[in-house]
């Protein structure tokens, strides 16, 4: 078993993977809006970020960490990281896009408004009220007479 890190040393660790959580949540974001946020592909996009915690983790364990042990502080770090951008980010940056989108697309809509005016009907009239002209139709029901029983 390896000795414990100084304390100076694994505060260190902690906020490097505190970085690494960040960045990673931020790439998780990015691929929700850019690719989209379906049942599917929110799944996917949580696996690969998973996944990519693994690796990023292990690989900082391995290269940069100050006890070439992984340590559970590291983990709670990247955690934490990926917790602080969904919490503090995510939802500011996803307001954001949103209001680019509707900016973009505000000339869009403007134009469809625009080409689905109704014309008026024949003559000039308002289409939406019945001619004077029209004769009421003949009620087809039988008589009382006619009606046969068996």
């Amino acid at each position: 078993m390896n000795a414990a890190p100084a304390l100076a040393a694994a505060l260190r660790d902690v906020v490097a993977c505190l970085g690494i959580g960040l960045l990673l949540a931020a790439a998780r974001d990015a691929l929700g809006l850019l690719l989209g946020n379906g049942r599917v592909r929110c799944f996917a996009w949580d696996l690969a970020a998973f996944a990519g915690a693994a690796v990023l983790l292990c690989g900082f364990v391995a290269g940069a960490s100050s006890s070439g042990v992984m340590r559970w502080y590291m983990a709670a770090g990247l955690g934490a990281g990926a917790l602080g951008w969904q919490w503090a980010v995510s939802g500011l940056l996803h307001r954001l896009a949103g209001g680019v989108r509707r900016a973009a697309v505000w000339p869009l809509r403007r134009l469809r408004r625009a080409r689905a005016v109704r014309l008026p009907g024949p003559g000039g009239k308002k289409t939406g009220k019945k001619s004077k002209n029209v004769t009421k139709q003949k009620k087809l029901l039988q008589t009382d007479r006619e009606i046969l029983y068996n």
